[in-house]
């Protein structure tokens, strides 16, 4: 009876690891008391469809204690999701206090790389209103990921899906390498015995994530639960060279966004995970490669997601003050009259100095307002116009492709028969766009019309492109 009562303890009380209840009890030996724990816990485990580097199933302990955490998050969901749509959109409120939210989520990815930025500085980062060097574009790349997550609507994550967050942010719109490469040379990888891995081997990351994309669309597990593995999944296969961090953050908001919050996912403030006390979650990290039970991470991150939504929460009640909506509304209100600048999108190098910003001649700055443009009157350079199909002659190409090649698909022909003029260059890029497809989805249409003879592929400067084969 008093092991079963420990067991319950160590379960429900505090999901406690080997070592913890060995220190909480003041004993060495507790093996006989560890395995009536592991008994107890057996009655809730559920074995998960991702797997460890050695090919051992993680499972996830569902007792009661964990599914009550578990549930007053999600309803803390609910909650978040029905204060933030109760801010006014149509009166420029919920603008204002989505800058104000993803501030404070950009100051935690700043603190990531040493970077010592003002809240007015980032706020012209989200509005696009200045041109950022080299040494701060990480922030300007992670806002374009935001954006991409904030304006997607997902049913399931996928390689497509990551591919696209992984292009925003490393800025790369033709993406020519995807998952990582080179071994990671931790010495911790070559340990024999108790091996903790600190990245997993280049030769399995693919299907690893292939297990993670699974375990995403079938699992009956919450979105939140799901959220809080990725992450973990993320950070221990490290599938990425780097930006491995950044992405595993991106990738809950669109979990929990694409399942249950829409874009007001993106306003959660998952970046702060970021900046948890390293050595408190590294051992969690490390409990789970013993263990294989992934509970151990998300009891540990839980309490944080919990703090997350109250401080959500907690800003919208301050926000629907006079006084806080008037201070933001007061550094808005000076931007005005400005054509606002695209953000400059450079491949990032870390420091540690101040913002170098460059501004547009004017001081004054910027609102999302448009200056209207007047064409000029002065020659241009090219005197002819290209010569090109109109709408309704590739129409007509369109569909006797179709005829002529049954093997072609639709999006194939549509693309070709717009995009067929001889000494062009075409890119997987203009293919995304016009199919308004994943990358991934353009890259392999592309692929297969060369492959039919429709193309011939070419490399520019790292960059596939593609030029129309003459045909009869």
């Amino acid at each position: 009876m008093a092991n079963n009562d420990l067991a319950i303890r160590f379960t429900e009380e505090t999901y406690a690891t080997k070592s913890e209840v060995a220190k909480e009890l003041r004993m060495s030996l507790i093996d006989t008391i560890w395995s009536n724990i592991l008994s107890y816990r057996s009655n809730f485990n559920r074995y998960l469809s991702i797997r460890g580097i050695d090919n051992t199933p993680f499972k996830f302990c569902y007792c009661s204690s964990i599914s009550s955490k578990i549930e007053n998050v999600e309803m803390n969901l609910m909650r978040v999701m029905k204060e933030v749509m109760s801010v006014n959109e149509a009166n420029g409120d919920y603008r204002t206090f989505r800058n104000m939210c993803l501030i404070k989520c950009l100051k935690e990815v700043a603190m990531t790389y040493n970077l010592d930025v003002t809240d007015e500085y980032l706020r012209s980062i989200i509005n696009r209103e200045v041109n950022v060097s080299p040494s701060f574009a990480p922030l300007a790349n992670y806002v374009d990921a935001l954006r991409f997550i904030e304006t997607s609507k997902i049913e399931n994550v996928d390689i497509d899906y990551l591919a696209e967050i992984y292009s925003h942010i490393t800025a790369t719109p033709e993406l020519v390498s995807f998952y990582r490469t080179q071994e990671d040379k931790n010495p911790e990888n070559k340990v024999l015995i108790d091996r903790i891995y600190s990245a997993a081997p280049t030769n399995i990351i693919e299907s690893m994530m292939d297990n993670l994309f699974t375990f995403l669309h079938d699992s009956p597990l919450s979105t939140m639960v799901k959220a809080i593995i990725t992450f973990y999944y993320i950070d221990y296969v490290k599938p990425f060279p780097k930006y491995n961090s950044e992405i595993a953050t991106l990738l809950m908001k669109s979990i929990v966004g694409g399942y249950s919050l829409s874009s007001t996912a993106v306003l959660l403030n998952f970046e702060s995970l970021l900046n948890i006390n390293e050595e408190a979650i590294t051992k969690m990290k490390q409990e789970v490669q013993k263990t294989d039970d992934i509970t151990y991470f998300v009891n540990f991150i839980l309490p944080y997601v919990t703090r997350m939504e109250e401080d959500l929460l907690d800003s919208i009640a301050s926000f629907k003050t006079d006084g806080i909506k008037s201070d933001f509304y007061r550094a808005d209100e000076k931007k005005v009259n400005v054509q606002p600048v695209e953000t400059a999108k450079v491949e990032p190098t870390p420091a540690t100095s101040q913002p170098e910003v460059m501004h547009k001649e004017s001081p004054v700055a910027v609102s999302e307002e448009r200056v209207a443009y007047t064409p000029s009157k002065e020659q241009i350079a090219v005197s002819y116009i290209p010569p090109a199909l109109d709408e309704k002659e590739a129409s007509r190409l369109e569909e006797h492709l179709l005829e002529l090649d049954p093997s072609m698909r639709r999006g194939e022909a549509a693309f070709y028969a717009r995009h067929c003029t001889l000494g062009k260059k075409y890119t997987i890029s203009q293919c995304k766009k016009f199919l308004s497809s994943a990358y991934e989805t353009a890259r392999k249409t592309m692929e297969r019309l060369t492959e039919l003879g429709y193309y011939r592929k070419e490399m520019v400067k790292n960059k596939s492109v593609y030029t129309p084969i003459p045909r009869k």
